[in-house]
């Protein structure tokens, strides 16, 4: 069970009353039937996880819905007004959501294209991180799905693959902070010194914690995915490579990603962890 710290206080609350209304209009979404995506989620876990700093000013609520059928969907898109021009966009508890559905509508796997649109949406791999999501309580009686964070980067390496082809960069800033989490996580200290796994990767890595923990990262990545997934990520990553290390940072800063040689390092670690060398 995911629960935010005493410093997030009241990060949830609007998620809990956006979900508790979407329950209301259409009963058979469930709450463990609906994960919190975007950025509302990298602040969810940045607070989870204990840290109390800044990320960014964008906070956008977004909601992936896990469907059987359009019938649902339908449902909501008439209980509630929609707002803006992307089709999946709606004003729930008087604020603006996107509602971005997957699962069984999803043709071919990985793009959807919603009957309020009629544009394909991609969806790549949220079946998958919704699997290996985990409870969120938004508040004492009202559990959602929340990705892990190997799932949310998984999902961060498929948006830079996407937009940064049209020159949006925002992304990176979120794997950066993601590779921040992980050499910051005394679990995964733990992982790194004391398995089996991440004591090899640690040698492999000549003892560089912070690379070390990117490679442990991109291991992870590709366990939530499945072989499959990584071979499709894989054909692609990492896109425009000077453009993602020169954005591999974040307002924070640490010291060990100050550097652009240092960035390219981290980089190159993650990515030896989404695809072992031979």
């Amino acid at each position: 069970m995911l629960t935010a710290t005493r410093g997030a206080e009241g990060l949830l609350d609007p998620v809990a009353q956006i979900v508790r209304e979407i329950r209301d209009q259409a009963p058979e979404i469930t709450p463990d039937r609906v994960m919190l995506v975007g950025a509302w989620c990298r602040d969810t876990l940045h607070a989870c996880l204990g840290h109390e700093f800044s990320t960014s000013a964008t906070r956008d609520i977004d909601l992936a819905v896990a469907l059987s059928g359009w019938d649902s969907y339908n449902l909501l898109a008439r209980s509630f007004p929609r707002t803006g021009d992307s089709g999946v966009r709606f004003s729930i508890a008087g604020l603006p959501v996107d509602l971005i559905p997957f699962g069984e509508p999803e043709d071919p796997r990985g793009t959807v294209v919603p009957p309020t649109r009629g544009e394909a949406i991609s969806v790549w791999a949220f079946s998958e991180i919704f699997e290996d999501s985990r409870p969120l309580a938004v508040d004492p009686t009202l559990d959602i799905r929340c990705p892990t964070v190997p799932g949310y980067t998984a999902a961060k390496l498929a948006a830079w693959l996407d937009r940064s082809a049209w020159g949006e960069v925002k992304d990176a800033n979120d794997l950066a902070l993601a590779a921040y989490w992980y050499a910051e996580s005394k679990q995964v200290e733990d992982e790194l010194y004391d398995s089996p796994r991440g004591q090899e990767i640690l040698v492999a890595e000549e003892a560089d914690v912070e690379r070390a923990a990117a490679r442990l990262l991109g291991s992870d990545v590709s366990t939530v995915l499945g072989p499959e997934r990584v071979a499709e990520l894989m054909h692609r990553w990492p896109g425009d490579l000077e453009m993602l290390v020169h954005n591999f940072t974040a307002t924070f800063m640490p010291p060990w990603l100050s550097r652009s040689e240092r960035r390219r390092e981290i980089v190159d670690a993650l990515t030896r962890g989404l695809a072992p060398p031979d």
